[in-house]
């Protein structure tokens, strides 16, 4: 596979954002493969910020490791990025504002572009030194300045013929300009696909699956999902900004309640908030979706960079016990098949689900050949249209697997009670005054034993409460999670390529864990753990379940995310030992 990492870089309002999306539309549509990934600081406005686009001829599945080509923007992206700078990179800049002196003209090929000069020219306008950028960028790929006129057509073409002349000219001056040639070659397969971010797929999948409620207080990075559900207000969904995330959840309890299907999104620090309203879902045993991107922490943390530290926090949030499903997709294809399949879930077994998103996840952008909305079937679960009993409905009835009918506020013949103390098959509170303390004691335990229940049933039903395993033979195998897996594929074929045998067993639904598949699975196998934590907690997941230790760990907690190169670098050691 050959692929060429570009990196824009600058301050922030200087364009970087919708230069590199820029980019990643046009070579899409060029046939490339891409995966695109952003730097950013946790403030409004200033501070540096970056986005790279790796390009290549095959599937990626990481951002890479360092860069090939860089558009400095300003004097502070020669000197933030220079130590991320490949050997023999192309740096691409406006002599009349930069200095390059701090780099090895030895070691790099430096490109001075008049770009601002350039820009005032065309249109008048400094941002248009972007563009020029980007021009001479599609030359040095080998690209056609084809693919650029139709997405600038397609994203300016209501603003009139002058936007969308002034970006061309500009792209072609940078193209054109003198010394600028082909440096690298990717060659497509001439397929025009899709780009697509985590939160996006995620927000398609749960639209496909009837979701028609959204709530939410705005925290990245699970923002994007609201900004989602709001310019889609006119597909029939109601997205809610709430107040806070107590609200937000409260909102999606109450509309699940009515029986809507139901979604509310934040990021580590408002789930904290949103944890007693997890623990009334699980008592009312009412289908609602949570979604939890994580980043940084705890508090506040490094709110704009990565991390897989909530996974214990969320498997056990809110006191007492419940049945709930916790599950991390592993790509954006799986972020939106999971966006569907977890409202069919929630209403299966009548419980919490929450999908364990990260910042990477949720953010990065990568070409996929299209979702299969097709494919979504919406099951509603045990639904009464019958009360079979007649008199009151027993919306909480004693089942063999623990799932209860359940009716829709408003059905003729099926009103019941819904209330957070423990209960009776009617939903009457349960208590010694009300009961006596031994009909109290007798329902509680066997309310409680109804719901937990669920678990058992999930486990024998379903077949995806257990990890995938690939390269069955192999003599090493990381375990991943979540996000770490894509990365994680690709340092595997970096392995290979060197003469080492690695294979991978990686979790989406981790919670509940068919741990005695599981442990068959395992055993026998040498485990590396790749985990975005300092602690290792997926390893000390499967150590309670299965009793089964890690062989190596291979962690990180910096903030940033992993890269193939990164992994196969550091599994190294393990298969040398």
């Amino acid at each position: 596979m050959n692929s060429v990492s570009v990196r824009i870089a600058g301050a922030n309002g200087d364009g970087v954002e919708s230069s590199g999306s820029l980019l990643v539309k046009v070579a899409s549509r060029s046939g490339m493969h891409v995966f695109g990934y952003r730097g950013y600081q946790s403030i409004i406005r200033g501070g540096h910020v970056w986005f790279q686009v790796r390009i290549g001829d095959a599937d990626l599945h990481s951002h890479g490791e360092g860069i090939d080509i860089l558009i400095a923007i300003n004097q502070d992206a020669i000197e933030h990025q220079k130590s991320h700078l490949n050997d023999n990179a192309i740096v691409i800049y406006d002599p009349s504002k930069i200095k390059v002196d701090s780099l090895d003209a030895s070691k790099y090929r430096l490109v001075k572009i008049p770009m601002l000069d350039i820009a005032i020219e065309v249109s008048g306008d400094p941002i248009m030194r972007n563009v020029v950028a980007l021009g001479a960028v599609l030359k040095l790929l080998g690209m056609d300045l084809g693919a650029f006129t139709e997405v600038i057509t397609g994203m300016f073409g209501r603003k009139g013929g002058n936007v969308v002349e002034s970006n061309v000219k500009a792209a072609s001056r940078g193209y054109n300009y003198e010394g600028i040639e082909t440096a690298f070659k990717i060659i497509g397969d001439g397929k025009r696909r899709y780009s697509m971010d985590g939160n996006t797929a995620l927000s398609i999948g749960a639209y496909a699956a009837g979701c028609k409620f959204y709530a939410a207080y705005p925290m990245t990075p699970a923002s994007s999902i609201l900004h989602w559900f709001a310019t889609h207000e006119d597909k029939g969904v109601m997205p809610k900004q709430t107040e806070d995330e107590i609200a937000a959840i409260n909102m999606t309890i109450g509309a699940a309640s009515a029986g809507v299907r139901a979604m509310c999104g934040t990021s580590g620090g408002g789930f904290s908030l949103m944890v007693e309203g997890l623990g009334l879902a699980g008592m009312l045993e009412t289908p609602i979706v949570v979604v939890e991107s994580q980043r940084s922490g705890p508090s506040t943390g490094v709110p704009t960079k990565t991390e897989q530290a909530d996974l214990l926090f969320v498997m056990h949030a809110s006191q007492g016990e419940f049945p709930r499903i916790v599950v991390a997709p592993r790509s954006i294809d799986e972020s939106f098949r999971i966006g569907a399949e977890a409202f069919n879930l929630a209403d299966r077994y009548q419980c919490p689900v929450v999908i364990l998103m990260d910042l990477y996840l949720s953010e990065y952008v990568k070409t996929i050949d299209g979702l299969d909305i097709d494919s979504v079937v919406v099951d509603r679960g045990k639904v009464a249209t019958e009360n079979a009993e007649g008199g009151r409905f027993k919306r909480y009835m004693l089942t063999e697997d623990g799932v209860s009918p359940r009716a829709f506020p408003g059905s003729r013949g099926f009103e019941f009670v819904a209330a957070s103390d423990e209960h009776n098959e009617y939903g009457d509170l349960v208590t010694d005054a009300i009961a006596g303390i031994d009909e109290a004691v007798d329902m509680r335990s066997k309310m409680h034993s109804k719901r937990m229940k669920k678990i058992d049933t999930m486990l024998k039903n379903e077949r995806i409460f257990v990890p995938s395993v690939l390269n069955e033979d192999a003599a090493y195998f990381f375990v991943t999670f979540g996000s770490t897996t894509e990365p994680t594929l690709e340092a595997i074929e970096l392995l290979k390529a060197k003469g080492y045998s690695f294979g991978l067993v990686s979790f989406s639904y981790i919670l509940p864990l068919d741990k005695d598949k599981t442990r068959k699975m395992l055993e026998g196998k040498k485990l590396i753990n790749v985990e975005g934590n300092y602690t290792g907690q997926l390893a000390k997941v499967i150590k309670m379940e299965t009793g089964i230790d890690m062989h190596g760990s291979i962690l990180k907690y910096d903030g940033e995310a992993f890269t193939g190169e990164g992994i196969a670098n550091d599994a190294v050691k393990f298969a040398k030992q």
